[in-house]
């Protein structure tokens, strides 16, 4: 594991640097790879920041947290971090228990009891804007959603620009 420390607008101290790499060590347990950890150490006037990123086989972690005592930020950062790399370990884990012997019947008995269910069906009201068909594909390129809706200017009918599985644009008009 390899532990960087960095300091921005503070005065570098091994004191600090010990400190993070005493209580960064136990980020260990999470991986059995090696891992990157690299710590940004910042102050501000009264406000100071510490920042963290690690990452590793598969692993990226951030945070960053905000306090009036720089080992207080540095603790509570840690407490992040732990919490994600927790959830991602747990994650792993399930995974590997489901695929597991038994895992692809639990699997199915899932799909086949979410199938029985109804599906929602979820309902949201829009107010088409007119505009032309160019002005409607640029302006659905830039949102980066997967269609919209919009009212054709030329013929006053509601059009619908989606992607194709190709890669493409589709235009639906009634």
């Amino acid at each position: 594991m390899q532990i960087n420390v960095t300091f921005r607008h503070a005065e570098p101290s091994d004191e600090l640097k010990e400190y993070v790499r005493e209580r960064y060590s136990k980020l260990m347990k999470y991986s059995d790879s090696p891992m990157n950890i690299h710590v940004v150490l910042s102050s501000e006037k009264f406000r100071h920041t510490a920042e963290v990123v690690v990452s590793g086989d598969g692993i990226r972690a951030a945070a960053k947290q905000e306090h009036d005592d720089l080992r207080a930020a540095i603790d509570l950062v840690l407490d992040k971090i732990e919490r994600q790399l927790k959830k991602f370990r747990d994650k792993i884990k399930n995974r590997r228990h489901s695929g597991g012997p038994g895992g692809a019947a639990r699997e199915m008995s899932k799909a086949a009891e979410e199938a029985s269910q109804e599906p929602v069906i979820t309902v949201t009201k829009i107010n088409p804007k007119p505009m032309s068909i160019e002005e409607a594909a640029d302006q659905f390129q830039i949102s980066g959603g997967g269609f919209l809706a919009f009212l054709n200017a030329d013929t006053n009918r509601v059009n619908v620009i989606y992607w194709r599985k190709d890669g493409g644009l589709g235009l639906l008009e009634p």
